[in-house]
């Protein structure tokens, strides 16, 4: 079974997980934390040493210890999770972060940002 996990490629998304902090410009949008929903996806090789490189149940621990309780911006958001998934597993990695009804003029169902590297 390793030899057959040798050089397999592919890739992993999580979608929707979520995470509860403080996000908004406009300081009554911090005023109560809020879920905020975060879409992942790794692609690389999915074995090393006969394990996946990615522990899914992993990447929600180290987001949740190490993500700030509060941001201005959904920008911000993406960056810290970019860098908290790229110092820990190799590969290639998608962020999004989306935000439900933010304040605009006109009624908006959610603002999503997406990074990668």
């Amino acid at each position: 079974m390793v030899e057959e996990n040798r050089r397999l490629k592919g890739t992993m998304l999580l979608n929707g997980v979520s995470v509860t902090l403080r996000l908004g410009a406009l300081s009554f949008e911090r005023i109560e934390p809020r879920r905020v929903n975060l879409d992942l996806k790794w692609a690389g090789e999915l074995f090393a040493a006969g394990k996946p490189v990615v522990d899914y149940s992993m990447v929600c621990t180290e987001l949740k210890s190490k993500l700030e309780p509060e941001y201005l911006y959904i920008e911000e958001l993406a960056r810290d999770t970019l860098k908290i998934l790229e110092n820990n597993w190799p590969g290639h990695w998608t962020v999004s972060v989306q935000k439900d009804h933010p304040p605009t003029d006109l009624p908006v169902e959610r603002a999503t940002v997406t990074i990668g590297s």
